[in-house]
């Protein structure tokens, strides 16, 4: 059978860099460059609810077990907690330094008292929704490096990746700290509670992106490999993965939306590679997700979500985005070199910017404020200023490609 796109969702400006179901599974929340989160209908593909507030892009979105909370991230440092059905900000935590790239969502008996985020500043911050207190109960300062996914388990466990190549296990009740060394830098964590099908003992299990182009599943408790998949790219961009009991699914920087059978890669049998590649976006596919649903219920097994870099997503078996970005007259070459802890590029921009001018290299984190040719990094493939007497901005995508150019 062939893949069945549902739903197009084009009207996002830039790149979309989250994309989540509601826990109902009725629900599709996605977030993106142009600041805004939406709410729609999964079946209808209906625009219900718009929420803004975020000052630059939001990098991540999670929402409450009950579907009534819903959290958000993003470039400006803070972490937003959303009334789902009013729209209305309930808590806003702004104690990151660097932007925020991802956030979890839960807290035991109660579906939303919990916040958790991870950031660019290399920390881990926990949040009391249900306090008025402006600072983290706890903040984990343990990673090397960005933290680049984290997980909220059973409102008392903490699973954060790193792009230094670990992903850490903190038990907050226990004061327990379990720690996996991956090798290479981790990009997506997701915690499978119920396991695999296809292992021989069932048990909760971690699958892990990787920036070597691996996903791999792991068993939790012994941090056993129970098998590593192959064969999509994901060497610079953050590419998150999914599964369920039975497959797993995952972006990729060609453009493509891949699907694995575990059982091809488990307890030592052969394989790992990919059993299906749907094609549709026109840019990096950062996001693909399953249906909340799709162990439990057959209809919804194969129902994907997946957000690009070209500027939106879709729900369905596969999705597919239209791609934007601006155009620019009167154009000069602008030589950028960009470092990060997720990649290095040396490109060449097309710009609107009178001459004279120069750009130099930029420091990673962009603290060196003191030197008024270097670039200070804002938000990662999204927007670099130069500190100079004619103010530069220039405004690319995820795919480094020019949207706007300023000067003044």
């Amino acid at each position: 059978m062939s893949p069945q796109i549902l739903h197009k969702l084009t009207d996002h400006v830039g790149s979309m860099n989250a994309g989540i179901f509601d826990s109902t599974g009725e629900y599709i929340i996605t977030g993106g460059q142009d600041k805004t989160i939406r709410l729609r209908n999964a079946q209808s593909g209906r625009l219900v609810q718009e929420y803004e507030g975020h000052g630059w892009a939001v990098q991540d979105l999670a929402v409450s077990s009950d579907s009534a909370r819903l959290a958000s991230c993003g470039g400006d440092r803070s972490v937003f907690l959303w009334d789902i059905e009013t729209a209305q900000v309930c808590r806003k935590f702004t104690q990151h330094q660097q932007r925020v790239d991802c956030v979890a969502i839960g807290g035991g008996s109660s579906a939303s008292s919990v916040v958790v985020s991870g950031s660019f500043d290399k920390t881990v911050m926990v949040w009391d929704a249900r306090s008025s207190q402006r600072t983290p109960m706890q903040t984990l300062r343990e990673s090397r490096d960005g933290v680049s996914s984290v997980c909220l388990v059973d409102g008392n466990k903490i699973v954060a990746g790193s792009i230094d190549g670990s992903v850490r296990t903190y038990d907050i009740r226990a004061g327990k700290l379990l720690t996996d060394d991956l090798g290479c830098s981790v990009v997506s964590v997701r915690y499978l509670s119920s396991g695999v099908r296809e292992s021989k003992d069932p048990m909760p299990c971690l699958l892990i992106g990787c920036m070597d182009g691996s996903i791999q599943l792991l068993e939790q408790h012994t941090g056993a490999s129970l098998g590593v998949f192959t064969g999509h790219k994901c060497t610079e961009y953050r590419i998150r993965c999914d599964a369920n009991t039975e497959s797993i699914v995952s972006g990729s920087e060609d453009h493509y939306v891949y699907l694995w059978d575990i059982s091809t890669n488990i307890n030592g049998t052969t394989g790992g590679s990919f059993s299906s590649r749907l094609s549709g976006h026109g840019g990096i596919v950062n996001t693909a997700v399953f249906h909340p649903h799709a162990s439990t219920n057959e209809s919804k097994r194969n129902s994907i979500l997946s957000t690009a870099a070209d500027g939106s997503g879709s729900y369905g078996s596969m999705c597919h985005s239209a791609y934007w970005k601006s155009k620019l007259d009167n154009k000069y070459m602008v030589e950028v070199t960009m470092t990060t802890s997720l990649s290095h590029h040396h490109l060449v921009y097309e710009t609107a910017l009178p001459k004279p001018y120069r750009i130099v290299h930029m420091d990673e984190d962009g603290d060196d404020a003191e030197d008024p040719d270097d670039l200070v990094w804002i938000n990662r493939g999204h927007e670099e200023k130069a500190k100079r007497k004619n103010r530069l901005k220039i405004t690319v995508d995820d795919q480094n490609q020019v949207q706007e150019v300023t000067c003044g």
